[in-house]
């Protein structure tokens, strides 16, 4: 479609300007929408940018540093790193539990079994807390992509059935049903449906695209907290 297709006395931008005002305030919902669904797309790039990025970088110093303290120290770093989340809140109840394990040690005779029993069922509860959170970040707002996508379709289709029932009135008020008189009013209703498609595509796209990216970042985590799991059984026994 060139450019005078767009701009001319018959274009479809024409046909927008010349419309009813029923199928303007659907454009302008349409548009709303549309402009909604791209700032969560443009917000939620960056966030898995930072996400994924600096998980590999604290993965990295998770893998060669043996002194947990100091990963615990350079964790504060990664603000945006759901491994280094984890890894803290982590820490923090390992070590706690560590104190409580000796101050129980005076009082009671307690096997490494036991004691790794009841670390791992604290930690467990860590790693569920950790990454539910996590989640509920990586989640936020694609829920209105979903809206969107799901809605936006259906916002179009109704301007397009407003637009249409007006163009068949005008044929009942004027008797008129020449097509070169009846075309512009349905052309000007279709365009509420492209609209609609315009503003639905994109959002489910990327919605498909973030709720994969999600699942994928909900692995890794639950893996994570696994080989976790792990290292702290070392600094505890």
């Amino acid at each position: 479609m060139s450019l005078e297709t767009l701009f001319d006395e018959r274009g479809i931008l024409a046909l927008v300007f010349q419309g009813t005002w029923v199928t303007h305030l659907v454009l302008i919902v349409l548009i709303l929408m549309s402009s909604i669904s791209w700032a969560i797309i443009a917000l939620k790039w960056l966030q898995f940018r930072r996400l994924v990025g600096e998980n590999e970088e604290f993965f990295h110093l998770f893998s060669k540093e043996h002194k947990m303290e100091h990963i615990y120290n350079l964790s504060k770093q990664f603000e945006s790193s759901a491994f280094a989340y984890i890894f803290k809140e982590t820490y923090k109840e390992a070590m706690t539990f560590r104190e409580r394990m000796r101050r129980q040690a005076q009082n009671q005779d307690l096997s490494n079994t036991e004691i790794l029993q009841r670390l791992n069922q604290r930690l467990e509860r860590v790693f569920s807390r950790s990454i539910t959170q996590q989640l509920g970040m990586i989640d936020h707002r694609l829920s209105v992509l979903a809206t969107i996508s799901s809605a936006a379709p259906f916002v179009g289709l109704f301007g397009t059935v407003l637009g249409i029932i007006d163009s068949f009135q005008s044929i009942g008020t004027t008797g008129v049903t020449s097509l070169s008189v009846v075309a512009p009013g349905i052309s000007e209703a279709l365009v509420a449906t492209a609209a609609g498609l315009l503003a639905a595509i994109p959002a489910l796209m990327a919605y498909n695209h973030y709720r994969n990216a999600a699942r994928r970042e909900s692995n890794s985590m639950r893996d994570f907290a696994l080989e976790l799991g792990n290292r702290m059984e070392w600094i505890v026994s």
